[in-house]
């Protein structure tokens, strides 16, 4: 029996001896190098388009994915806006030791920057009202009742009625109107303006919120389908609201939500909900600017007959969920995968373009 003794040099050598490391394999590197860059709410928007994609080739929909994509005008146009400014802010910001065409150079790597980012975030929301439309197809069948009389149960009144009954006039109805559409601006609004200002941390949170929110939204609707108030309980609300007006806004929005399978959980409450936290948590003055519009707004659900309680409940679930969880998940992300913050595009060009070197 032979007895090994280590000394304490011995133990100094072998500690300094590193440890092997297997080469990692083409492959395995380029997996690591994506994995590295995409992010969380690309990830995310990688499930939707897998999702529309499997649903569409089921059921034969491409129209509804065409109609949508085409009529994305609020999604577009905003996208386009930003990058637009970002060109110009890129430019106008580009040192001027730069040449007129190099400061042009920095700000077209900053707007391209700009789509990289905005991209899954409303391409995600595109998505989503494209499977929003399918959901009749999916489920045809209806859960109102249950929404009805969770409403009864905790409440003991049809909401919309009793708000009719007790504040109902045309001016409520036109406020509420606006309140309600705010919802279609104050997201993209919210996320170009953080943008712009350069604040990083706050636009990837509230994207990736954004894209929870809707993945959950989504979910709800497959799970406990429903039309609303003012399609289940047309007899109830047979009579149209003081200050609807035929062919007005009222009767768009109406024409544009259709049958849809869309009214659990109420995404208007969930969406503004993580505006407002976002806002109170970056934007403190912003908050209490948009506070007044975004209480009318959860008001206008159901005022407008568009949403049960129950639904506005789930909402804001929804929503603290979302607001919840995206920070966590982004400084898990980005300290695992990126521990050191990236240069942004403007920065990368501008030491690229005065170390005499062309922007990749």
């Amino acid at each position: 029996m032979v007895t090994t003794v280590r000394t304490t040099a011995d133990a100094q050598v072998l500690d300094e001896i590193p440890e092997y490391v297997a080469p990692r394999s083409r492959v395995r590197r380029l997996i690591d190098a994506f994995v590295a860059r995409v992010r969380p709410e690309a990830c995310l928007f990688g499930i939707f388009a897998i999702a529309l994609v499997i649903i569409v080739a089921v059921t034969g929909q491409f129209k509804i994915v065409e109609n949508r994509f085409v009529h994305s005008y609020r999604f577009f146009g905003t996208v386009g806006g930003v990058v637009l400014v970002m060109l110009v802010l890129g430019y106008i910001r580009a040192p001027k030791a730069l040449g007129a065409r190099e400061r042009l150079n920095v700000g077209y790597w900053q707007a391209l920057g700009t789509l990289r980012e905005f991209g899954p975030l409303f391409l995600t929301l595109a998505f989503y009202e494209a499977l929003h439309d399918l959901t009749p197809i999916l489920r045809p069948h209806t859960e109102d009742h249950l929404l009805v009389a969770s409403d009864h149960f905790f409440l003991h009144v049809d909401v919309g009625m009793w708000l009719d009954n007790h504040i109902g006039s045309a001016s409520m109805t036109h406020v509420m109107t606006l309140c309600y559409l705010s919802y279609a601006f104050a997201s993209p609004v919210y996320a170009g303006l953080q943008y712009v200002r350069g604040r990083h941390r706050a636009f990837h949170d509230f994207a990736l919120a954004i894209t929870i929110t809707a993945f959950l939204g989504f979910s709800g609707y497959l799970l406990l389908p429903a039309v609303g108030p003012y399609i289940y309980q047309h007899q109830l609300y047979s009579q149209p609201l003081a200050g609807w007006g035929h062919g007005g806004i009222l009767d768009i929005i109406s024409k544009m939500k259709g049958s849809a399978r869309d009214a659990f959980p109420s995404l208007h409450t969930a969406m503004t909900t993580v505006v407002l936290g976002m806002m109170w948590r970056d934007a403190r003055k912003l908050f209490w600017t948009y506070l007044p519009v975004a209480l009318g707004l959860y008001l206008s659900t159901m005022y407008l007959r568009v949403h049960y309680a129950t639904d506005v409940a789930a909402g804001f679930v929804v929503g603290g969920l979302a607001l919840y969880a995206a920070p966590k998940i982004n400084r898990w992300w980005y300290a695992s995968r990126n521990p050191t913050p990236p240069l942004t595009p403007v920065d990368h060009v501008v030491n690229c373009t005065l170390d005499g070197v062309s922007a990749p």
